[in-house]
């Protein structure tokens, strides 16, 4: 790469950014907006946070960054979205995409960013640390669903969402991922919450009081009518958010209208008993995700893995185990359990001492951070890494029960924001 600079976009960059978009997604207006909506209306955005690389003065690939805070299951972590990234077509495989992600990830990681995960090419980004982690999940709800008489759901009508719901859509939406790995958490504001494309969202409000009981984004995925994203807040709105989108397919002529959200959404357990059908995926791209700072993330886990091990016959032991990721560094993180309590301790792995518990066991996980990534979402249970070469347990079946239970699999998914949806 000759005479080639990379890290932040200055203001003047801003116009051949867009036209570098342009170029690499054509008439696609998501991507657009995604840049055009963080740099200009984030109060997260950092100028940093648009990465170039750059040929004396001419763009010739970027990425973008977008901060928001993620779930590990109960818990928050600094986070980030990834996306677009893009490289002009004329200057693709010359290394310069290469160079602004790498760039990108150690910028993130002296952020102090705990977790990024991105919706990309399988067989890109796991050569920046990125590793498949988030589930494609949906919930098709077919034409053929019996509802309710409608006088019985009239109480809850559908009208277009306004500035005064924005409080009560974003409790709701809380509500429904409260333990679900990878979403991000939202703000009650315009920014966040607002359509900018050809999506639509709109509220179920309650007849009498006006307050919003649930809500419904309607848009398109990969071309086909869809609904992007649901929120309920009891059975009530579960119905009329049932009985809406049965409404949404019949009027569009379609057996079936699939509504992306997680197994574990509380409207996905109420219409699969009403006849819908969950269904996961690996396909339309891959969502990725990579653990930037194993020693904030796993000590902000630290309650989460509490509130694991109280379900369990573990709650009431002392023990240790020991967690050594390789990657750009070796390190290695112990878990301290004593009676349900976790602590940790992170640092640099040299002789890589192994601790052993009360009874003199050994427990401990060797693994590399490309499987730490997955482990950590959920998205692959201790039983499948166990199989990779690459991964070493410690302590038999004991040490391996223990780390299913401190690493439950889930369905994990995020990364979908209402407001760039098109």
């Amino acid at each position: 790469m000759m005479d080639t600079t990379v890290g932040p976009a200055e203001s003047d960059d801003y116009s051949q950014v867009h036209t570098l978009i342009e170029k690499s997604f054509g008439n696609s207006r998501l991507e657009h907006t995604m840049v055009e909506v963080t740099t200009a209306e984030d109060p997260n955005f950092s100028k940093g946070d648009l990465r170039v690389a750059k040929i004396g003065s001419r763009v010739v690939s970027m990425m973008l960054i977008i901060r928001r805070p993620l779930r590990i299951g109960s818990v928050i972590v600094n986070g980030t979205l990834v996306g677009p990234v893009a490289t002009s077509p004329e200057d693709e495989r010359r290394g310069y995409c290469s160079a602004v992600m790498r760039d990108g990830v150690q910028y993130m990681r002296d952020q102090g960013i705990d977790l990024t995960i991105l919706w990309g090419h399988p067989w890109l980004y796991p050569h920046y640390g990125y590793s498949p982690a988030m589930m494609s999940t949906e919930v098709v709800i077919k034409s053929g669903i019996d509802t309710q008489p409608r006088e019985e759901k009239a109480r809850l009508v559908l009208r277009p969402l306004r500035d005064t719901d924005l409080q009560r859509v974003t409790d709701i939406y809380h509500g429904n991922t409260a333990t679900s790995s990878c979403a991000e958490t939202r703000r009650p504001t315009t920014t966040e919450w607002m359509s900018r494309g050809s999506a639509t969202i709109k509220v179920l409000a309650d007849s009498s009081t006006d307050e919003a009981a649930g809500y419904i984004v309607l848009g398109t995925d990969f071309g086909r009518p869809a609904a992007l994203e649901v929120g309920v807040r009891d059975d009530e709105a579960c119905e009329a958010v049932l009985d809406a989108l049965l409404e949404t397919a019949t009027k569009n002529r379609l057996m079936e209208l699939p509504c992306l959200i997680s197994p574990s959404h509380p409207f996905a357990h109420y219409a699969f008993y009403r006849g819908g059908e969950v269904r996961i995926s690996s396909g339309r791209g891959a969502g990725m995700a990579m653990v930037l700072n194993q020693e904030t993330l796993l000590a902000k886990m630290e309650r989460e893995f509490e509130r694991r091990l109280s379900l369990t016959d573990f709650h009431n032991v002392d023990t240790v185990l020991q967690i050594r990721t390789s990657g750009a560094a070796t390190v290695t993180t112990t878990l301290v359990i004593s009676r349900g309590r976790v602590s940790t301790n992170t640092v640099p792995s040299t002789a890589g001492t192994t601790l052993r518990d009360a009874t003199g066991v050994e427990n401990s996980l060797k693994l590399p951070l490309v499987s730490l990534n997955p482990l950590v979402t959920g998205y692959q249970g201790i039983r499948d890494l166990a199989k990779q070469p690459a991964t070493e347990i410690r302590g038999g079946e004991h040490a391996q029960r223990l780390i299913n239970v401190l690493f439950p699999e889930d369905h994990p998914r995020g990364g979908h924001l209402p407001l760039v949806w098109e």
